[in-house]
């Protein structure tokens, strides 16, 4: 059974996506489809090139996922024809054959990637999250493009219509569209001297309500967007059309909707403004979509770089700022400091007492380091009980050392867990940067190394590194 594993890279929602599982192993296909499930992702299952074929003729497919020896068909055949004729079709190979791995043909036949069996799941979802990528840029750039030239195409119709006093046409062409059109003239609140009546629909007022100023336009912008798109009004005499950011808009209801804003700019005969006309179309689902994906981009960044049970940074985002620190320790000249931490009696706990008093004691752990530490030092859980203190813009090593005393104390009292008194202590190895390792894997090779020569000696104390091995 697959678990669901964290990655770095984001990519929009792959449930989209039609894949095709292509493999005469009836454990490998449904080995796929069980992994695809994982992921929230359908597929359909060939067991052979030939069914592919005839699966390819009737349903259009994003992806399939090719073995290469099969019989009847092989997949070198079924790959000249999806190059052949189903050219949106892209095509991931997974073979057993080793030969393959670096063989140049399989791309000039027009395979996406390659995976040699046997493969990491994650290798695979990657790969198909980037698919998905494309395919999410693909489709927003063509909805952008139809957008905007039916945007055009609307105003231009409107800049020959309304100064022709021609506004019923005006309302027939507008009303059999999903855009509003609006000429505001160049005045404070921007009055409306026209609107299309199917305003109605998105906002809740009449085409009236606004041409007879019972409403005004500015008034419905939301409050946080409204300097936004006031900023964003063209005043340049060279400019003719400009196009806002997406804003928003408090309908009669109350409710919230998202547009796209397109103007052009009306002058008099003299190059004074004294009209914008614009069309302005509901983008309010898209906009929510892509609230929701930043959402979800930012939930799953925090789910891959932190501890589920102690919120702590993991072993992935303390080499990012362990990186990022010792650029800052070269600009400043100053040392940092990596001390690594092993629990003693732990285990006992965990093993005795259930991992619920296990998963107590290693949330207090965590809670007596972050008392005891600077707010710009950073604290990771890298391990079952192991963890690791940063610090940053070290001046003084003997502060270090009074540091690593203070934790080892914290560590070294008593814990309530029902009715049960938990004692544990700690073993610490320290290491310098920049006497101790110039990267961080160096640093924390020999921050452990320091700390098992701790854990050797005594415990509940702290050593610093030294090639020797001798205490320091």
């Amino acid at each position: 059974m697959y678990k669901q594993e964290n990655t770095n890279t984001i990519s929009p929602p792959v449930d989209s996506l039609s894949i095709l599982v292509v493999d005469d192993d009836l454990q490998m296909r449904n080995s796929l489809k069980d992994l695809l499930e994982v992921y929230h992702m359908d597929c359909v299952l060939a067991e052979d090139g030939q069914e592919a074929l005839e699966l390819l003729k009737v349903k259009h497919f994003d992806l399939v996922l090719l073995d290469i020896k099969m019989p009847k068909v092989n997949g070198l055949q079924v790959m000249n024809e999806i190059q052949s004729h189903y050219q949106d079709t892209n095509s991931i190979i997974l073979s057993g054959d080793a030969s393959f791995e670096n063989s140049r043909a399989i791309f000039r036949m027009g395979a996406t990637d390659f995976l040699n069996k046997p493969y990491k799941p994650s290798e695979l979802i990657e790969l198909i999250h980037q698919l998905a990528e494309k395919k999410h840029q693909k489709s927003r750039q063509l909805f952008e493009n139809n957008t905007q030239n039916a945007i055009d195409k609307t105003l231009m119709e409107l800049e020959n219509i309304i100064y022709h006093d021609d506004l019923t046409f005006a309302n027939e062409i507008i009303n059999s569209s999903s855009a509003i059109a609006f000429l505001w003239q160049n005045k404070n609140t921007w009055p409306v001297q026209f609107v299309s009546e199917n305003v109605v629909n998105l906002l809740g007022y009449t085409a009236n309500d606004f041409i007879t100023n019972k409403i005004n336009y500015t008034d419905l912008i939301h409050p946080e967007d409204l300097d936004q798109v006031i900023s964003e009004m063209v005043t340049d005499k060279r400019t003719n059309k400009f196009k806002h950011n997406p804003y928003r808009l408090i309908t009669k209801s109350g409710t919230i909707k998202w547009v796209d804003d397109s103007s052009s700019i009306v002058r008099d005969e003299q190059g004074k403004i004294t009209h914008y006309q614009g069309i302005i179309i509901d983008v309010t689902e898209r906009e929510l979509a892509k609230q929701k994906m930043f959402k979800e981009q930012e939930s799953l960044q925090y789910i891959a770089h932190h501890d589920s049970l102690t919120g702590l940074p993991n072993r992935l985002l303390l080499l990012d700022r362990l990186q990022q620190a010792i650029k800052k320790s070269c600009r400043e000249k100053k040392y940092l400091a990596l001390l690594y931490l092993d629990l003693n009696k732990f285990k006992p706990i965990n093993d005795t007492l259930g991992h619920t008093a296990g998963d107590q004691v290693l949330t207090l752990v965590a809670k007596r380091l972050r008392k005891n530490v600077r707010s710009m030092d950073t604290i990771a859980r890298i391990g079952g009980d192991e963890f690791v203190v940063l610090m940053e813009s070290v001046s003084d090593i003997d502060d270090v050392g009074s540091v690593a005393h203070k934790l080892c104390q914290s560590l070294n009292k008593s814990m309530d867990w029902e009715n049960h008194k938990l004692n544990i202590s700690c073993s610490m190895g320290i290491s310098l940067f920049p006497d101790d390792g110039e990267s961080p894997e160096d640093l924390i090779k020999n921050a452990d190394s320091a700390m098992y020569q701790s854990k050797q000696n005594k415990g509940n104390s702290f050593q610093f590194y030294h090639p020797s091995g001798q205490i320091n």
